[in-house]
């Protein structure tokens, strides 16, 4: 849900209050890895990736306070957690970020869904765009005729019971950086992910606390070494 004005000036004004050694323990608490050139983190659950129009408490924020030469490449939603990669100078920021736009970088999440959702093992693709819907901010939705294509990878990893109620957990592999492509692909083939503050209603989004849609696998090319390396966050659902 929305902060209220006075929640954004409140949680503004704590930031703002924290000492350096906040930011330092908290950068610590969560880096995957670090060297020279990039900075691997395990972004929690309900932070920005960057500052908002109001909001000014971000992952990118508190990393500046620890250490200010860390610079943006890609981003997560306020709702999902899991690894995020961070450079260090300007040049593993091109790097990467070229990489990125060649759609080098394997990155893999995984979900709980709403109901039984075809057999375990099941793997297919998900493709048809989709775009930001105005009318239903902050909402994106399917649109055969948009122009930017959007492909999603899947595989069916088990069926389970949560608070009593039959979910689904799947590996996502994006091919495609879409807004919200994961989020809307599930409610496409009818099955939202759990806890969804945005796309789920009713028992959906009641039976569990958070979005279930966790970063948990990232390999890319390591922009001095020219090595592939592998990082992985343990699913916390």
């Amino acid at each position: 849900m929305p902060f209220t004005a006075e929640e954004v000036n409140a949680l503004n004004a704590q930031e703002n209050a924290y000492p350096l050694e906040f930011f330092q323990a908290f950068a610590q608490q969560i880096t995957v890895y670090e060297d020279d050139d990039i900075w691997v983190v395990d972004k929690p659950v309900g932070l920005l990736s960057v500052d908002g129009k109001t909001l000014k408490v971000s992952l990118l924020a508190r990393l500046e306070r620890a250490n200010p030469a860390v610079k943006l490449i890609h981003r997560l939603d306020m709702d999902t957690s899991g690894l995020l990669i961070f450079a260090k100078n300007a040049a593993a920021q091109t790097h990467i970020s070229k990489q990125f736009i060649e759609r080098l970088p394997q990155k893999k999440y995984q979900a709980r869904v709403f109901g039984e959702w075809e057999r375990v093992g099941a793997t297919g693709e998900i493709s048809i765009p989709v775009r930001y819907e105005p009318e239903t901010k902050p909402r994106h939705i399917i649109d055969p005729s948009w122009s930017k294509h959007a492909l999603t990878l899947y595989e069916v990893i088990s069926h389970e019971q949560c608070n009593g109620q039959t979910v689904t957990r799947v590996m996502l592999k994006p091919v495609t950086g879409r807004s919200h492509q994961l989020r809307v692909h599930m409610v496409h083939v009818g099955h939202v992910m759990i806890g969804d503050p945005i796309y789920a209603e009713g028992t959906a989004l009641a039976i569990a606390p958070r979005l279930n849609l966790h970063a948990q696998q990232l390999r890319l090319k390591h922009p001095t070494l020219g090595a592939w390396m592998d990082w992985e966050s343990p699913s916390p659902f």
